[in-house]
C-alpha cells in the first residue's frame, strides 16, 4: 500500500520550469513541465522582448502567480534553483542579481571541470605505454 503524498509533494510535482534567456539586448522566458522519466517536455508558453531580466521576472510572476507558488529556474541553459513566485513579485531586481550570480558560478564550475578533464586526458596521452 502506498502512502499519501503530502501537499508539498503534489505542489513540487506540478512545479513548472521557467527557462530565462537573453536574446540580443532583450530577455525571454518559456515555461514547461519538469523532466519526466528522462524526457524534457516541450515549452507550453513563450514570451519575448523584455528590456531587462527583472522585467522578465515580473511577467513570470504575473503569468504564473495565480496557479503556482514556486518554480524551477534555468538561466541561459543552466539550472539555478527554485524560487517562490512571491520573491519575483516583491524583489525582481534582487532575484535577477542572485540568479545571474548563481549562473556565473555554475558556468565557472563547468569550465573548471572541463579544464581538469582536458588536463587529465593530456596527461594520459603523454604517459609512455610499455
Amino acid at each position: 500500500m502506498q502512502g499519501k503524498q503530502g501537499n508539498g509533494d503534489v505542489q513540487r510535482g506540478l512545479q513548472p520550469v521557467v527557462e530565462l534567456r537573453s536574446e540580443g539586448a532583450s530577455y525571454l522566458y518559456s515555461v514547461r513541465a519538469p523532466r519526466s522519466k528522462g524526457v524534457i517536455p516541450p515549452s507550453s508558453y513563450r514570451h519575448t522582448g523584455f528590456a531587462s531580466l527583472p522585467d522578465c521576472l515580473r511577467d513570470v510572476a504575473r503569468a504564473l502567480g495565480g496557479n503556482f507558488t514556486r518554480i524551477y529556474v534555468r538561466l541561459e541553459g543552466h539550472c539555478v534553483g527554485e524560487r517562490d513566485i512571491a520573491e519575483l513579485r516583491k524583489a525582481p531586481d534582487a532575484v535577477a542579481g542572485e540568479l545571474q550570480a548563481m549562473c556565473r558560478e555554475v558556468i565557472a564550475e563547468l569550465e573548471k571541470k572541463q579544464q581538469q578533464q582536458q588536463q587529465q586526458a593530456q596527461g594520459e596521452a603523454t604517459v609512455p605505454r610499455g
